[in-house]
């Protein structure tokens, strides 16, 4: 099964959108109602408000935006030589990893604001190989912000970014302050748009009421308790291969943005414990996909990693399709 994977044909790209299929359905299956969050996420607000009178439109363009992730988060790991360039193990890793919730409507936020955060990841594993990086710094700070429009915890990735400046070079004040400009300047017209509507004290409130919901608790099913530890012992593998490959060619990038991946995992880890319901906070699981993704990529005897990969995808379609016969583990 990951030999197949380790190859970049259309078969694999069929078999990818197929899999995301059979791991979407129960979504479209169990119609869930959907509200519009906090003032603080206006964009998601937007979507849920202008098609509120049809779930099935709703699944499909988050489905999308689920799809489009897939692919471009392969392409990220590709394009930063993460994996080999002719590999798919990434799209394949991301597909399983974010559909591992049976309760998919609570992932919206974070889905619809994947695609910007994957971008501001590319470009933090870009910026030190630009002769003038300052223009794609200000678009990291641009996308961090489109995305917290989305899913608010978003805001936290910004500590991300700036820890990630030190660990890539960028150790200077006016590099660290770009990013946060740019920030700050959408957040700026969001603030401006909502005063001039009148909406302002709806606004505060809700940024408020973020930080008064704090809880640190895992809250959930016992079945993605058990996903959720089974999934942190497979990283921990991972991490302690990849770090420990003393055969590896890889050099100071590689080494870099490790490093970058290794700070958004142990942020996206408080971020998925802050709020309820905490399988809406699946950051985590992208990272965990992410560095699963560069181990297997490294693996030549592949069948012990054949069979976690068949052990993950039972578990999760157990996870997803036993709530449809009224069964909750």
């Amino acid at each position: 099964m990951l030999k197949f994977f380790k190859h970049s044909y259309i078969s694999q790209h069929v078999v990818i959108v197929i899999m995301t299929i059979v791991l979407w359905l129960p979504a479209f299956i169990t119609k869930s109602a959907f509200i519009v969050g906090d003032d603080n996420t206006p964009l998601y607000n937007a979507v849920i408000s202008l098609f509120d009178f049809s779930p099935f439109i709703i699944n499909t363009i988050a489905f999308v935006v689920y799809l489009i992730s897939v692919f471009l988060f392969n392409s990220v790991l590709s394009a930063n030589r993460l994996v080999n360039k002719y590999y798919t193990v990434g799209a394949l890793t991301f597909a399983l990893m974010m559909c591992s919730s049976p309760d998919l409507h609570l992932c919206y936020p974070f889905i619809f604001a994947c695609p910007f955060i994957l971008m501001a990841m590319h470009t933090l594993f870009l910026i030190h190989q630009t002769e003038n990086p300052e223009n794609y710094m200000m678009n990291i700070g641009y996308f961090i912000a489109i995305a917290s429009l989305f899913y608010y915890p978003s805001i936290f990735l910004m500590l991300w970014v700036l820890i990630s400046f030190v660990i890539l070079g960028f150790r200077e004040l006016r590099y660290l302050l770009i990013p946060l400009t740019a920030f700050m300047i959408i957040n700026a017209i969001v603030i401006g748009i909502t005063y001039l509507s009148g909406d302002i004290n709806g606004l505060i409130g809700s940024y408020s009421l973020f930080f008064k919901d704090i809880s640190f608790s895992f809250n959930t099913t016992l079945g993605n308790k058990i996903f959720f530890m089974i999934s942190l012992i497979l990283f921990l593998i991972s991490l302690a291969g990849i770090l420990g490959n003393r055969n590896s060619d890889n050099g100071t990038n590689f080494r870099k943005r490790i490093g970058v991946g290794i700070v958004l995992t142990i942020l996206s880890l408080f971020i998925f414990f802050i709020n309820q319901p905490v399988m809406g906070n699946i950051l985590i699981y992208m990272m965990f996909a992410f560095f699963y993704a560069i181990m297997l990529s490294n693996v030549r005897k592949s069948m012990m990693a054949n069979i976690a990969i068949i052990l993950m995808l039972l578990i999760i379609l157990t996870n997803q399709y036993l709530p449809l016969f009224g069964i909750t583990i």
